[in-house]
C-alpha cells in the first residue's frame, strides 16, 4: 500500500475514533447530575422596588380562597421601602427602633388596580403559582411589620396581601404558594399551558414504602459515616407515618413534575434512631428519588436532633438543630417544572421560615421566617 493511501486511511480512523470520543465527552457533559446539597433555608429573596417605584421579585406565602399572604424577612427590601415611603422613620436613629414604635406600617391607601394607593409601592403585575396552577392576582395592601422589642432588624417582616382576580379561569388561590411580582416586558408575559397545573399521580402505597426506604437508607449511611462513634440503629418501636402532621417517626411524600415527560418524588423524613448507651435521637433529610431509584438526589443535608421528653431538641455542637416538613409541589411560571413548598423549624428557638426550593439546581428561590421569639 502506498504511503499516501496508509496516511489517509490512518485519518480517517482516527477522525472516526475523534467523533465517537467527541460525541461521548458532549453525551457525559450534558447528562443531568444531581446538584449540591443545601444546609439550610437561607432567608433568600430577590423583592426590590425599582427606579420607577414598582414592586417586583418572588415572595413565599400561604393563603386561603379568599386571599393570600406573600412575606419577605429581606430587611435590605424592608429598609428600601422605609426610605422610599416612610423616610421619616428610616432617618431616625435606628429605624428598626422607630419602626417597633409603629408595631405596623401600612403603605398606600385603598385598592386601585395595578397600584397600592397613589402614595404606596405600584405594582404593575402580580401572580402567584401554588398546588393548582396559576392565579392573576391584586396586591390590595402592603404591610411592615416591627420585630419585638429587642430584636433589631430580626423579625422584621414585609407582608403583601394580594386577592384573586380570575377572568382568565384561574385556578382558586388555595395553600401554599410562590408570588411573583413583575415590571416592564415581563409583566406582559403570561405563559400559556401553565394557568392550570396538570396534577401529578401520587405515588401508590407501596412505591411510598420504598422511598421512604430508600431515604432511610441513605440517611443511616450518611450519620453513620458522621457520627460512627454513636452506633446509631434503628428504633424497633418506632412506626413512620406519611403526610400526616406528626414531626418524629414521620415522612412526607409527594410527586412533582420534573419537566413535561418525568415525575419524581421528594421526601422529607423524621427517623427516630438509638444510640449504644440508650439516648433517642432524630435524623432527618430531604431528598428526591425516581420510581426505579435510578436518581437520587439531596436537597438538604442530613441533621441530627435529641429527643428528650418528647420535644426535639439540639443535639451536639456539630449538628445543624433544624428539620424540614410540609412538602408541596408549586407550579413554576417560566418552565412546565414544579418547585418545592417547605417548612424549616429550627429547635433552638422554634422559629419556622416558610421556604420553595428549586429542585433542578437546589436554589431556594424566596424564604421568610413566620414564627420565632422576634416575631
Amino acid at each position: 500500500m502506498k504511503p499516501a493511501r496508509l496516511v489517509a486511511i490512518v485519518g480517517l480512523v482516527a477522525a472516526a475514533g475523534g467523533c465517537r470520543g467527541a460525541a461521548r465527552f458532549l453525551g457525559e457533559l450534558l447528562r443531568e447530575r444531581p446538584p449540591a446539597a443545601l444546609d439550610s433555608l437561607g432567608l433568600a429573596s430577590d423583592a426590590r422596588v425599582d427606579s420607577a417605584g414598582y414592586l417586583a421579585g418572588s415572595f413565599v406565602g400561604e393563603g386561603t380562597s379568599r386571599a393570600v399572604h406573600l412575606l419577605s424577612s429581606d430587611t435590605g427590601f424592608i429598609a428600601s421601602l422605609l426610605r422610599r415611603y416612610r423616610p421619616d422613620l428610616a432617618a431616625a436613629r435606628d429605624p428598626w427602633d422607630a419602626l417597633a414604635r409603629e408595631r405596623v406600617v401600612a403603605l398606600g391607601g385603598e385598592r386601585r388596580r395595578r397600584t397600592v394607593g397613589g402614595s404606596g409601592p405600584a405594582v404593575e403585575s402580580a401572580v402567584v403559582g401554588s398546588p393548582l396552577g396559576h392565579t392573576d392576582v391584586q396586591v390590595e395592601a402592603v404591610l411592615l411589620h416591627a420585630g419585638r422589642w429587642s430584636c433589631g432588624s430580626r423579625g422584621a417582616q414585609a407582608e403583601l396581601i394580594v386577592a384573586g382576580d380570575r377572568p382568565r379561569g384561574d385556578p382558586p388561590l388555595q395553600g401554599p404558594v410562590l408570588g411573583s411580582l413583575r415590571t416592564g416586558a415581563a409583566a406582559e408575559r403570561r405563559e400559556h399551558g401553565l394557568v392550570r397545573r396538570t396534577p401529578v399521580p401520587a405515588p401508590s402505597s407501596g412505591l411510598i414504602g420504598e422511598l421512604v426506604g430508600r431515604t432511610e437508607q441513605a440517611l443511616d449511611s450518611t450519620l453513620g459515616a458522621d457520627y460512627r462513634p454513636l452506633a446509631l440503629r434503628p428504633d424497633p418501636d418506632a412506626r413512620t407515618e406519611v403526610n400526616t402532621l406528626a414531626d418524629v417517626d414521620a415522612a412526607d411524600v409527594i410527586a412533582f413534575r420534573v419537566d413535561d415527560a418525568r415525575v419524581r418524588y421528594a421526601v422529607s423524613l423524621r427517623a427516630r434512631r438509638l444510640t449504644a448507651r440508650g439516648d433517642t435521637l432524630v435524623g432527618t433529610a430531604v431528598m428526591v428519588w425516581d420510581s426505579a431509584g435510578a436518581w437520587r438526589q439531596t436537597i438538604f443535608r442530613p441533621t441530627l436532633l435529641a429527643l428528650r421528653g418528647g420535644r426535639l431538641e439540639p443535639w451536639g455542637a456539630r449538628a445543624r438543630p433544624i428539620y424540614w416538613r410540609r412538602l408541596q409541589p408549586i407550579s413554576d411560571f417560566a418552565f412546565p417544572r414544579d418547585d418545592l413548598w417547605m417548612e424549616q423549624v429550627d429547635v433552638r428557638d422554634g422559629s419556622v421560615r416558610w421556604g420553595i426550593v428549586q429542585p433542578r439546581e437546589n436554589l431556594v428561590v424566596a424564604a421568610a421566617e413566620v414564627d420565632g421569639p422576634c416575631r
